[in-house]
């Protein structure tokens, strides 16, 4: 294995870490890691590192690197909007990994708002053939919503619980459908609706590539195993698209995984 960090971009004003596989088997389709939220390129907890070292173990080369403004890198010349720059950002990586490593297609993974540049990217760009997506989007169901509420009476109790509840309805509007990653107002941060998901999804699969989801256990409104298939049910997922990972907010005690076949 060797890991070699590096400048790149238009600007140069990009900084990352390649690494790379020992030996002369090397997949062609490259890992690509970046930040989550404002969390430096290696990762919450370091993820990011042991991920790349274990995937170089398989002989999958990767890049982790810290967007314009962020971690290590630069401001990024120019005009452009956020989304625009994330999205050159991300290119400009894969770029940097398909020279170091003769990788043309790649994979991202992404945390939270990680994810949802990385949903974003997917779209634009064919050579994404993977993309993996860590608590970034999720969707209420009826059953969601009694495990919310009956855990917050557990937790609480009813008196509290409901009083809660009561003055959160007369304080806003009824909230959409879905619960919005992040808040700085750029097209990327809007949730899209569930047919908006499921259809991209969809598109992506159709081209060939691959799609996964993971929840941890850290939206509350997330909180039982089968609750993405439950959401996405009337699109009927078929074989390719996403298997759901999560960990039960409820128990915190095991992990369950649940996939079509």
């Amino acid at each position: 294995m060797r890991e070699t960090s590096l400048a790149f971009g238009p600007d140069g004003n990009l900084v990352g870490t390649v690494c790379v596989p020992g030996g002369a088997h090397r997949a062609n389709v490259g890992m690509v890691l970046f930040n989550a939220g404002l969390v430096h390129r290696i990762g919450p907890h370091r993820i990011n590192v042991r991920l790349a070292r274990s995937l170089a173990s398989t002989g999958i080369p990767s890049i982790r690197f810290d967007l314009s403004g962020q971690g290590d890198s630069g401001r990024r010349t120019g005009a452009e909007s956020f989304d625009e720059q994330v999205f050159r950002d991300i290119a400009s990586a894969m770029d940097a990994l398909g020279r170091e490593s003769g990788a043309s297609r790649f994979s991202l993974f992404g945390f939270c708002s990680g994810g949802v540049h990385g949903f974003a990217a997917a779209q634009r760009d064919a050579r994404i053939a993977g993309l993996l997506l860590y608590d970034t989007y999720f969707y209420p169901t009826v059953l969601s919503r009694l495990n919310r509420y009956a855990l917050s009476i557990r937790d609480r109790g009813l008196v509290v619980a409901a009083s809660d509840w009561i003055r959160r309805k007369l304080a806003k509007p009824p909230a959409g459908e879905s619960a919005p990653v992040g808040a700085n107002g750029t097209e990327s941060f809007r949730t899209p609706s569930r047919a908006e998901f499921a259809e991209v999804v969809l598109r992506l699969v159709a081209r060939g590539s691959k799609v996964g989801v993971i929840y941890s256990g850290s939206f509350n409104g997330y909180n039982y195993a089968g609750q993405f298939h439950d959401t996405f049910r009337r699109w009927r997922f078929g074989p390719g698209s996403p298997a759901t990972t999560c960990r039960p907010w409820a128990t915190r005690r095991r992990s369950c995984r649940t996939s079509r076949p």
